[in-house]
């Protein structure tokens, strides 16, 4: 188990390592999330001649391109994302594969002392619960930090096309809502390790009160067992909802500062649209790239 404080880029960087074998869906998931973020990209630049074109001046020919233009960016838009799932998902299940099969070949090459050291249901845990994570790591991960910076970077060249204000005043924000989440992720994985650390001790109560189970009703201990394993549950139960306490607390910060954000666009948008600086269309596509 790594510390606490042990750099994150490289155990990632080792992890993204077992998506080597599985380059080509890496690849069509990179593709799939450039078109993802390309679709929403020009579903916002569609804004300005949807207002402008479909309600505040119409124009015949926009009844008909335009309804085919939104149907098109949706469509395209609805198989990158299934694309991008669907590799991701093969990805991050197949490394799961990988290093169960590998955990389990390193554990039968190891000395029997170790046996002696570890209990086995602490082993079974790394096994069958440490392995799954990976899934997240490897493949989910990969997917939020591709997609959701090609979209960022997307709607900020939409947003400076319309308005290098705007954009300024939203960017205001952005270092709050960083260091929020940098905040949170450490504190996931330390938590994460507590939940990893705890499952295995769990299975390893559970599997010692069940195996000298004819010991326990002799003695009478059962109440004895029960309690020691209700202890352990209660600890997870406690990590578990620290997660959802962080989760809840960092959610509704970052939407009170999206919020913030909203609020600025809106008095300097509207400045800037009584000013006579943007029309509906622009004005509408600001909004929507929030």
């Amino acid at each position: 188990m790594s510390s606490n404080h042990a750099p994150v880029w490289p155990i990632y960087k080792r992890l993204l390592g077992y998506t080597r074998a599985y380059w080509v869906f890496m690849v069509a998931a990179v593709i799939a999330m450039v078109v993802e973020a390309l679709a929403g990209y020009h579903f916002t630049k569609l804004m300005e001649p949807l207002v402008n074109d479909g309600f505040v001046d119409p124009q015949p020919r926009a009844a008909v391109v335009l309804p085919l233009t939104i149907l098109g960016l949706f469509l395209m838009r609805s198989l990158a994302t299934w694309v991008s799932d669907y590799t991701l998902a093969k990805t991050g299940r197949s490394v799961v594969r990988d290093l169960r099969e590998q955990v389990l070949d390193k554990y039968l090459h190891l000395p029997s002392s170790h046996f002696d050291t570890e209990a086995t249901p602490v082993m079974v845990s790394r096994l069958n619960f440490d392995t799954e994570q990976v899934t997240q790591a490897s493949a989910d991960a990969l997917k939020t930090m591709v997609a959701d910076t090609l979209t960022i970077i997307a709607m900020l060249v939409v947003m400076l096309q319309m308005s290098v204000k705007v954009t300024l005043a939203m960017l205001l924000v952005v270092p709050l809502i960083g260091a929020i989440v940098s905040y949170v992720g450490k504190r996931y994985r330390r938590i994460s390790r507590g939940i990893q650390d705890g499952m295995g001790t769990m299975a390893q109560t559970a599997e010692q009160s069940l195996a000298a189970q004819q010991e326990v009703k002799v003695h009478g201990t059962q109440q004895h067992e029960i309690s020691r394993y209700s202890r352990l549950a209660n600890r997870m139960l406690a990590l578990n909802m620290k997660v959802e306490v962080t989760r809840a607390a960092a959610s509704s910060v970052v939407q009170f500062l999206a919020a913030l954000a909203l609020a600025v666009i809106v008095w300097v948008s509207t400045r800037e649209a009584l000013a006579g600086k943007l029309n509906a269309g622009q004005f509408m596509g600001l909004m929507t790239s929030m």
